[in-house]
This record gives structure tokens, sequence and C-alpha cells, in this order.
């Protein structure tokens, strides 16, 4: 079972994420607890920026997943650009950074402000190498290769992990600019191993090098194709930052067992990207050989594996609630926040499961802008007004909150359920006409 195959691995790389950020806030959160804060906001700035990279840069992934002969023009173009604008979209967002921060701190110098301002700037500088592994592998992905990204991952993550533990041993009063300077090195001898080790075996892969010179209209032609998605996962991203404030307008409880109840969903959110990204992988391919039967086939056999691995997974949601919530504090009212919210949430994730896929298969299908815009009008716009509408109609708690996501979700579900049945649809319909032209006339 292909679908099996390739989620495993993509599943176990999206948790190996999380766990390498839970790392990084546990050093931070047990060894510099003063710097908690600014460090939250740094790596939260940053992880922003990163969701908006992956899904700009996620074109490489459908056209490389989709490609039959790597070795043409267009694909070796396609490489070359996505590398080249990573390093430059990466080197030019600390830039911006920078000069925005001097802006700003023109207009006030409170020594907060500065040491946030030069966390975030230096944590901002490890961009250009987490663009490149990101393009580095969505070329692996996309030629099914998903075990490379499980290896880097852990094993990153283990690099990290034995630094923490050296770090407690052999400096144990260092400061958080140290440390994030630490953390920074560490993805740039990661990233560069990463690219090193893609020229070596790209060699198998490639008859001739890949090409130095690309044209302006190539970047410009990438950069557009890459604005949608981009603003996809910029938007999905956004929603929940924008509900952790409005969690904060409740009062410092409801902040805590919002982030916590987040955090918890995440961990069923990368089972559905890990299998989302499995089916558009096998789409791209199906897409272009105009497979549309296979394409159908695909995205159910998709929902069903995902259906089949959340449904124990969520079941130990609704049974040991109380449990979970124990994990992330001891405190009462918080606890109980969170417990309900973790119930409420069980639908939310069953629909964000099945409108992660459904998207993921429309980007390979080259369905960018629709979706975009369905996923803005739905979660940023009808999320955040219904958020607020529950709150001051129904309960004024973070329950509402919840409410309002698995509303907004099943909105999306539906929207891109309606889209992708109209897009199969019309494919079949085109196949048919090119099939019918294509036979040979009877005299």
């Amino acid at each position: 079972m292909e679908v099996l195959k390739l989620s495993v691995p993509l599943m176990l790389s999206r948790l190996g994420d999380m766990t390498g950020s839970l790392i990084f806030f546990s050093f931070i959160g047990h060894y510099i607890v003063d710097s908690l804060s600014t460090a939250s906001f740094a790596l939260a700035s940053t992880s922003f920026l990163t969701v908006v990279g992956i899904g700009f840069f996620s074109k490489t992934l459908v056209i490389v997943a989709g490609a039959t002969d790597l070795n043409t023009t267009s694909i070796k173009s396609e490489i070359t650009t996505s590398f080249n604008l990573a390093i430059f979209y990466g080197l030019l967002i600390p830039v911006t950074i920078f000069l925005a921060g001097k802006f700003f701190l023109e207009l006030d110098t409170k020594p907060s402000n500065l040491e946030d301002f030069k966390i975030l700037l230096t944590l901002s500088i490890s961009l250009p190498a987490v663009f490149l592994q990101v393009t580095i592998f969505n070329i692996y992905n996309g030629m099914r290769k998903t075990q490379y990204e499980l290896t880097y991952t852990w094993l990153l993550n283990s690099a990290l992990a034995l630094t923490c533990v050296a770090l407690t041993n052999i400096e144990p009063g260092i400061n958080l600019s140290d440390f994030i300077i630490t953390y920074v090195c560490l993805r740039y001898v990661f990233s560069c191993a990463a690219l090193v080790f893609f020229r070596t075996t790209m060699n198998r892969h490639f008859k001739n090098p890949l090409p130095h010179k690309i044209s302006k209209s190539d970047y410009l032609k990438y950069t557009i194709n890459g604005i949608p998605m981009a603003l996809c996962f910029g938007s999905e991203s956004l929603l929940f930052f924008l509900l952790s404030l409005i969690s904060k307008q409740i009062n410092d409880i409801s902040l805590s067992a919002y982030q916590a109840s987040i955090h918890a969903a995440s961990i069923i959110y990368m089972i559905s990207i890990g299998i989302g990204n499995a089916a558009g992988i096998i789409t791209a391919r199906h897409y272009a050989t105009k497979d549309i039967q296979e394409i159908s086939e695909t995205f159910l056999l998709a929902i069903g594996l995902g259906l089949l691995i959340l449904t124990p997974v969520l079941v130990s949601f609704f049974l040991f609630n109380k449990n979970i919530a124990l994990i992330y504090t001891s405190d009462t009212a918080t606890r109980i926040l969170i417990e309900n919210n973790i119930i409420i949430s069980i639908p939310f994730l069953v629909f964000e499961f099945i409108f992660v896929v459904t998207r993921l298969t429309l980007r390979s299908m080259n369905d960018f802008w629709i979706p975009t815009i369905m996923t803005i009008l739905t979660l940023n716009i009808f999320g955040v007004l219904s958020s607020a509408t529950l709150l001051l109609l129904y309960e004024h708690n973070v329950h509402s909150i919840f409410l309002a996501l698995v509303l907004c979700s099943f909105t999306l579900m539906f929207l891109l359920l309606w889209r992708l049945r109209r897009t199969l649809k019309y494919a079949s319909k085109n196949l048919c006409i090119e099939e019918n032209l294509c036979r040979p006339k009877q005299r």
C-alpha cells in the first residue's frame, strides 16, 4: 500500500519537527527561565515564517512528484530556481527584520524590546538554512525518498539534545543569546551536510548538472506560483495566533488552556499532514498521466487510512482527557478548561484531517488559488467572527473558541470536498473529449 508506505516516514518527520521545538523550549524553560517569553516570541515568529516558506516552496514537491523524467530542462530549472530563491528569501527576511527593528527601536528604546529584537534577529539568521532544508526534502519526498527527511530530522533532534546536555555540564550559566547562536550554527551544519548529500545522490538521477543560469522570468513565475500556497499555509497559522490573542482577552487562564489544548491537537495534525502529503505525492504522478480514476481511489484510500489511524487516538483523547490535561498543568481551573477543550476538539480534528488531505490533493492537481481563498474566507474570516459571536452570545470562555474551530473546519471541509468533486468531474470530462478527438474515425 503506497499511501501507507509514504505516510509513515512523513508523519514521523513531522513529529520530529515537534520534538525539536519541544527540546528547544524545554532547555530554555529549565535553564534560562527568565528569557522564556523572549524565546517564545522569537520562535513563534520564525515558526510562522517557516510555515509560509513551506507553503511557498511546496510547488517544487508537486512538480518533482508529477515528473516522469527528472532530466527535462523544465524540471532542472525548477529545482535550481527553488534553491536560489530559498537562499535569497532566507537572507531577505533577517535583513528586513533588522531594518524594521532599527526603525521601531528608535521610537521605543526599552531594554526589553532591544533584547527581544536581538534574539528574533539572531534566530531569523537560521532561515536560509531552514528554507534550504525544506527545498532539499521537497525534492527527495517528490522522488518518494521520504526516509532521507526522517533520518535528517531525528539526527538533528539527537544533535540538539546532546548539545543541550553538553551545555548544562560545560557552561551551566549560559545565556539565551549564546544558546540561540549555538542553535543557529547547528541548523547550518546540518543543512550544509544535507546539501552535500543531495549533490552526491543527485548524480544518480541527473545525467547532466543542474543549470546555473536562470532567467528573471523563471524567478518571477516561481514566485507567483508559490504565493497561493504560502498564503494558504500562512493564513491557517495566522488563525491560531489570532485565536490566542482572543483567548488572552478573556483571561490568562484561558490563554494557557488554549495553548495547551492546541499543542495536544497539533500532534494529531502531524498525522493529517503526513497522510495528506503522501496522497498529494501519489496524486501528482496520476494527474501528470491523466489517470483520474487513480486519483479518486488514492484520495479515498488516504481518507480511510487516516480515519483508521485517528480513531483509536481520538478515542484515547476522549477517555483520557483528564490525564492529558494533567501533563500540561496541575492548576485545577486551567486543567478543567483543557479537559473540555480536548473533548470539543475531537470533531475539529476529524474535519481538519479531511480538509488537509483534500487540499493537498487539489494542490497536486495544480489547483492553488481557489482552495487558498476558501481557506482564508472560512478560517480567518468566518473562524474569527464566529469565535467573537460565540463569546458574546453563548459562553464567555475558551470553549467558545473551540466550538468556532469545529464550525469553520466543517465549513472548509465541505467546500474543499465540493471543489475536489467538481475538479475531478471536469478533468474526467476533458479526458473523455481528448480521447474522442484522438480516436481514429471509423469509415
